[in-house]
């Protein structure tokens, strides 16, 4: 019985000795499965996060690059050789975007900026000369300092005037905003990045917010600051010459470092970011901590087990909700996934449903979709079907297209469709693939860049060239066989009443006509103001009326106007008499195009000033 008990005890004794062996050395395995897993995670997620940054500066640099394009069209009229015309023209510009200021620059380097002060010769600035020679945007190698030595990194968008004359839009884009595009907190705040150029100019560090760092080489920098000779420093310049991404282990005074890079699709720039060692050393001690946890206690191997997977899982949820904050702070939007097989007439959806449809099922008839949502669009949008009828019908492989959608709280906003057909051997589309985005802010944004070159500041009428634009856009398209007329008003007397009685009543008086005139003409008349004190405007009429209807109702504008327009100004010592003198042109009859009418018009304008003023007159041959 001893011998039993004793050999019994043996083989308990062996079985726990194998056990222990075993678990130990599946720790130890598991130890360094998880340390080799954190670290290439880590990479990973840093990889992720520079993606995520690169993509927010370039959204936002292209939206600083669309207001510039905006502000171009401003100068399609001007000179850019008459140094003084340029001035005054920058002058009556107000500043937008994000920019610390926009300056006008002619092809010899000649600057003004939006106050009308001339700045310093751009002539042999690399980003001035390239923008010409290329005839596309270009964006400064280095950070410059304005007047108020406030860093900025200067943009230039080239355009052409009308008449030959080159010259560029030059934006100094705030180096503040450029900061808090990198300010999302990250690794427990231990992470930092910096944004340098492919000879390695050092743009944008944000470790430092409240000492900027700029125009330093990045490799002496660095070689300083660790005051270590780091010779992986060879392996990152080699790389950067390939346009490769990768990483690299620094020692410096702080520690050892983990330098991740990528490349960016802004001048060849690289991003880096800059992670401490420690950081992963701390996650490992929290596993190590686990794993004598396990040795202490055999028994609870399953739960400290279920531990380890809970704290992973854990500093997994905390990785993703970095990555869900940067995605927010870039804005992007909603989509939804779907296709259409038109042998079964059924649409399956994947992705979001819930801001298109109201509802998480993920398949319907097409019936059903036509009945419940067709009647969604925008009445003013319903030609979206007809074109992607068009497209199915003609096999066409691809389409896209944006329209206004009214969601479940009873309000439009602007999605994009788009789409590919799939095509049998014989050409017939049998599926039909594509999705649809919320692209609601991108839309109104441009809206509003196309209304800010559009609109004339004092007035908020269209300006010249918006207005001969939409003009001559409307001859020869949709009012090519329709009856319009092309009136153009002068205010008389409106120089006495800037020069006795001062600009700011000046300014009222206009903007007094402006409000009379969107009173007086309907949502369809185009409402221009060209400067001073001329307006234009032009009648759009139904061609079911007759020639003698269209007069007559011209007449009564104009009289309209005359009474209107009629208007006594004071400041309470002088008092200035404005009147209006107005000449009109009738399409087609006084001319096919907006050069003739606007001729005509202008003719008789000129024979009602000749006259005594305060009256109208139709052209005549």
């Amino acid at each position: 019985m001893k011998k039993e008990n004793l050999i019994r005890t043996i083989s308990t004794a062996a079985a726990i000795v194998v056990m222990l062996f075993l678990i130990i050395s599946f720790l130890i395995v598991f130890q360094s499965k998880m340390t080799n897993f954190l670290f290439d995670m880590t990479l990973q997620n840093v990889a992720e996060t520079q993606d995520l940054y690169a993509e927010s500066l370039q959204n936002k640099i292209s939206d600083q690059i669309k207001c510039l394009e905006a502000q171009s069209n401003l100068f399609s009229e001007t000179d850019l050789n008459d140094l003084s015309m340029l001035k005054e023209k920058a002058k009556a510009v107000n500043e937008t975007g994000d920019f610390l200021k926009l300056a006008i620059v002619n092809e010899h380097g000649t600057a003004f900026d939006f106050s009308g002060k001339m700045l310093p010769n751009m002539r042999n600035k690399d980003y001035f000369y390239t923008a010409l020679a290329r005839n596309e945007s270009q964006i400064a190698n280095s950070i410059e300092l304005d007047e108020h030595l406030q860093p900025c990194l200067v943009i230039t968008y080239p355009f052409k005037a009308k008449n030959g004359s080159k010259g560029v839009i030059a934006g100094f884009f705030s180096y503040d905003i450029m900061l808090q595009l990198f300010s999302i907190p990250i690794y427990s705040g231990q992470s930092y990045f910096y944004l340098i150029t492919n000879d390695g100019n050092i743009i944008l560090q944000n470790k430092d917010k409240s000492n900027p760092l700029y125009n330093i080489d990045f490799f002496s920098y660095i070689k300083r600051s660790s005051q270590n000779e780091n010779l992986s420093l060879n392996d990152l310049k080699l790389d950067m010459l390939k346009k490769k991404s990768g990483y690299i282990d620094l020692n410096g005074v702080e520690g050892k470092k983990i330098f991740s890079y990528a490349p960016i699709k802004i001048n060849n720039w690289y991003i880096i970011s800059a992670l401490p060692y420690s950081y992963i050393y701390n996650q490992q001690s929290k596993i190590n901590g686990l794993v004598f946890v396990l040795l202490a206690a055999v028994t609870a191997v399953v739960i400290i087990f279920i531990m380890i997977i809970y704290v992973i899982a854990k500093r997994n949820i905390t990785i993703k909700k970095d990555n869900e904050r940067l995605t927010i702070a870039t804005n992007q939007a909603q989509t939804l996934i779907f296709e259409y097989d038109l042998q079964k007439q059924i649409i399956s959806f994947s992705g979001d449903t819930h801001f298109i449809l109201g509802t998480n099922r993920k398949s319907f008839p097409i019936d059903f979709i036509r009945t419940e949502y067709f009647s969604r669009v925008h009445p003013d949008d319903k030609g979206v079907f007809d074109r992607l009828r068009e497209a199915l019908m003609n096999n066409g492989i691809s389409f896209s297209s944006e329209f206004r959608y009214k969601d479940f709280n009873e309000s439009y906003f602007w999605v994009k469709m788009t789409g590919s057909a799939i095509l049998t051997k014989e050409g017939n589309v049998t599926q039909f693939i594509g999705s649809i985005t919320n692209v609601n802010s991108q839309v109104l944004h441009e809206q509003e860049l196309r209304n800010i070159a559009e609109r004339d500041r004092l007035s908020y009428l269209l300006n010249k060239s918006a207005m001969q634009h939409k003009v001559c856009e409307y001859l020869e398209k949709d009012g090519r066989d329709q009856k319009s007329a092309l009136i153009i008003i002068d205010l008389d007397n409106f120089k006495d009443v800037n020069d006795k009685l001062g600009h700011m009543t000046g300014d009222l008086a206009i903007k007094d006509a402006a409000k009379k005139l969107s009173l007086i003409f309907s949502d369809k008349d185009y409402l221009s103001r060209f400067g001073g004190d001329e307006f234009c405007v032009l009648m759009r009429f139904n061609s079911a009326l007759t020639r003698e209807s269209i007069l007559k109702v011209i007449t009564a504008k104009a009289n309209d106007l005359k009474r209107a327009l009629r208007e006594d100004y004071s400041n309470g010592e002088l008092k200035v008499s404005v009147s209006a003198s107005i000449g009109i042109a009738v399409y087609p009859e006084n001319g096919a195009s907006y050069e003739e009418l606007f001729k005509n018009a202008d003719h008789a304008l000129y024979q009602v000033k000749q006259n005594g003023k305060n009256d109208f007159r139709f052209y005549e041959e």
